[in-house]
């Protein structure tokens, strides 16, 4: 099934909207997903720039599963110390999401999923084709997976 063809399609193609518009993977997956209700400050993907190219280019987990992740916890993330229940709620919906995505691409590392050291000195053409051919399936991947999951934890289906 294509991401445009699901429910969670729209956030799907917000998602790669972002990402062909110039920001990382970390990013695109929380302007895509973050609450549209006000809930969170403007520049909030700010606080996902560091994540693109596996955490700071270290070709680590995968900048989409970790931008997923600031998205959860805006969305279901605890405000006190002792909510335990909303903590684990969003281990929980990021651990589904993450499996999902080692499911469906057989892992979660950047390096591995690109084929890249992004601290190298990568010719543009190699990235622009990484960027078309695999990031962008997994930029669309994550973020209807992840809405799926979240909007499941919202209806207390999950």
């Amino acid at each position: 099934m294509k991401a445009n063809d699901s429910t969670y399609g729209h956030v799907a193609d917000a998602a790669a909207g972002f990402f062909d518009n110039g920001y990382n993977c970390a990013e695109s997956m929380v302007l895509a997903l973050a609450p549209a209700d006000g809930r969170t400050p403007d520049g909030i993907q700010r606080a996902a720039t560091a994540l693109g190219g596996g955490i700071a280019r270290a070709g680590l987990t995968c900048g989409c599963v970790t931008g997923a992740a600031v998205a959860v916890g805006l969305r279901l993330g605890r405000t006190s110390p002792d909510d335990k229940d909303a903590k684990e709620r969003a281990y929980r919906v990021t651990g589904s999401i993450a499996r999902r995505f080692e499911a469906a691409f057989g892992t979660t590392e950047c390096r591995k999923l690109t084929g890249l050291d992004f601290n190298a000195d990568n010719p543009q053409e190699e990235l622009d084709r990484v960027h078309s051919e695999v990031c962008a399936k997994l930029v669309r991947f994550v973020a209807e997976a992840a809405a799926e999951e979240i909007a499941a934890a919202e209806s207390g289906r999950a």
